[in-house]
């Protein structure tokens, strides 16, 4: 911030003079055209400490406003040429200066004023003839007001830039592009509710050529449910999958993360397929069901089992099945039906399943970008929980 005491002004704005004693705690603009009002008001305000500039009408303050910044402003409500009161709503239409604290000055017979003033947007006025005490507490206290104010919009962003940071590193971990296979393909949508989710999905490629995917849904949202989702994903980034099944598989997950984390869950399903027999395995915890796209009709695949976590010990099943060419296996979180309309009903599994059953013969992104938007137009583009899908395509 520029020093009031260095400011130079030009000859037309003779009527403006710059004030300090001491040290500095905050820069206040005075704005009244009684110079008896003057006088007092600077006499308080430099004895407590303060730099001030004063301006004698209301267009020599907005020049000053222009070139200086200030942490408050005293105006009186009566001003020659431009009045207080616009001289108010021009320095809150600003969009610099809008959030510069304004007290008016008014004298008791102003009650109308004041209240157009406050409505307008300023934070406090002072009645005129001015007593020390209370001009000092009401300006300490509009202060302290703005400096909690910065603080909160200093803090606000320290945590969207952690937010930032935290989102890039998810989607570092968070596989968005899968190996190309002449076998297979893979497509898949992330949108979460929050900067970063607890949604998940990620995968692996076997040294015999089979392809594992671990797909999930922490409880919750946000980084909490993000840092669960995280550790998951790097459990099954580094674990030796290749003489485990998909059950085996979700039971080392459980029993790795289970004793390190108590309040959240996940329901995920754990997929490995082999492109040369065409066997898909799997494995469900907690989770609804798979649906197999097969020409016109879905099939749901499911298996039983609790959520990861839930419980000391997991009890899981493994199931296989024999995929044909044209086969789509469609994963999808519960945010893609667990989702409210603005009656506040929820759309259930049974209507979301009457989606999909329209974009059948899509495939691809196009499926999954359909599918997705007709979620919303339901929900009226509002996102109530992550909403995750993947899509596994037969050749």
């Amino acid at each position: 911030m520029d020093s009031l005491s260095n400011f130079k002004l030009p000859k037309q704005s003779a009527k403006i003079s710059f004030m300090r004693v001491g040290t500095i705690s905050a820069k206040i603009l005075v704005v009244d055209d009684n110079e008896t009002n003057i006088e007092i008001i600077t006499h308080i305000l430099l004895s407590a400490g303060y730099e001030i500039a004063v301006a004698y009408d209301g267009e020599y303050a907005l020049e000053l406003l222009e070139a200086l910044d200030f942490d408050l402003i005293l105006l009186d409500i009566l001003l020659p040429g431009i009045s207080g009161l616009e001289a108010a709503k021009q320095i809150l239409n600003h969009n610099q200066k809008k959030d510069t604290p304004i007290i008016f000055l008014s004298a008791l017979n102003e009650t109308s004023d004041i209240v157009r003033g406050l409505n307008a947007g300023a934070v406090d006025y002072i009645s005129k003839p001015f007593q020390e005490e209370e001009v000092l507490a009401r300006i300490r206290n509009q202060l302290r007001i703005r400096d909690l104010e910065k603080e909160k919009n200093r803090l606000i962003q320290a945590i969207n830039n952690d937010l930032d940071l935290a989102k890039a590193n998810q989607q570092n971990l968070v596989s968005y592009h899968f190996p190309p296979s002449p076998a297979y393909q893979i497509y898949s949508s992330y949108t979460p509710m929050d900067k970063i989710g607890g949604d998940l999905i990620t995968y692996d490629l076997l040294v015999n050529g089979d392809l594992d995917i671990l797909f999930g849904d922490v409880t919750g949202h946000g980084i909490a449910a993000a840092m669960v989702s995280l550790m998951a994903i790097i459990t099954f980034k580094t674990m030796n999958k290749s003489f485990m099944s998909p059950s085996e598989c979700m039971t080392w997950i459980h029993n790795t993360l289970g004793p390190m984390i108590s309040s959240h869950f996940i329901s995920g399903v754990y997929l490995r397929y082999n492109p040369e027999n065409k066997l898909i395995s799997y494995s469900m915890a907690g989770h609804h069901p798979i649906f197999l796209i097969r020409r016109d009709q879905i099939l749901k695949l499911g298996t039983k089992g609790f959520c990861l976590m839930m419980f000391p010990q997991l009890q899981i099943e493994n199931e296989e099945m024999i995929l044909e060419s044209g086969d789509k296996l469609f994963l999808f979180s519960d945010g893609m039906f667990e989702v409210p309309n603005k009656e506040d009903h929820y759309m259930g599994e049974s209507a979301f399943e009457g989606i999909v059953k329209k974009y059948l013969e899509l495939g691809g992104e196009s499926f999954l970008k359909n599918v997705q938007s007709e979620v919303l137009e339901y929900a009226n583009g509002m996102i109530a929980d992550d909403m995750t899908m993947l899509l596994l395509e037969i050749n």
